[in-house]
């Protein structure tokens, strides 16, 4: 199958990614190794694309023994795995992320896009639930924080509402 139609918009900054999904029905791309997929299945079907690849400054990971690690939302599943600071200040991450799928799609797929697609057969929404990680998202309205525990709702379903837009997570050291 392929991909029911589609408006595609490629925003330079979070701040008009966020503008773009207010009030439409819409989906953000990062890596799209869970939403491709699904839109290619008809599973989701939204009106618009909001692919934010051509942002840039979020793909960064900072890790610190008083903070945790922090992921952004271009921070692929790989980079995260190999960052040796993040390995050393959480281990677990390093080893869930090695668990992932397989070599090709660590190297596309963005850990953020799964923790926040919930797909309960997946490593890292556990991961970041068994960790007490959270999760920050942006939209129109601002910027808030959500617990792991508040994140997911039941399977491909999360908390974040239509408009928010996951730009990172932490998970402590």
């Amino acid at each position: 199958m392929k991909p029911s139609p589609l408006k595609y918009h490629r925003p330079r900054s979070i701040e008009e990614a966020c503008q773009i999904l207010a009030g439409v029905d819409g989906k953000i791309l990062a890596g799209g190794q869970s939403l491709i997929p699904m839109l290619s299945m008809r599973l989701a079907a939204p009106e618009t694309l909001v692919d934010i690849t051509g942002i840039d400054g979020l793909d960064g990971i900072t890790s610190s023994a008083d903070s945790g690690v922090t992921f952004q939302a271009l921070a692929t599943h790989a980079a995260l795995a190999s960052n040796g600071e993040a390995r050393d200040t959480q281990p677990l991450l390093g080893r869930a992320l090695n668990l992932v799928a397989h070599a090709t799609s660590r190297n596309r797929g963005t850990t953020v896009g799964s923790i926040v697609h919930v797909d309960p057969s997946a490593e890292m929404p556990a991961v970041i639930r068994l960790l007490d990680g959270s999760v920050t998202v942006q939209s129109v309205r601002g910027r808030r924080e959500i617990a792991a525990a508040d994140l997911f709702l039941g399977p491909l379903e999360s908390s974040l509402e239509t408009d928010e837009i996951a730009i990172s997570a932490t998970v402590p050291a």
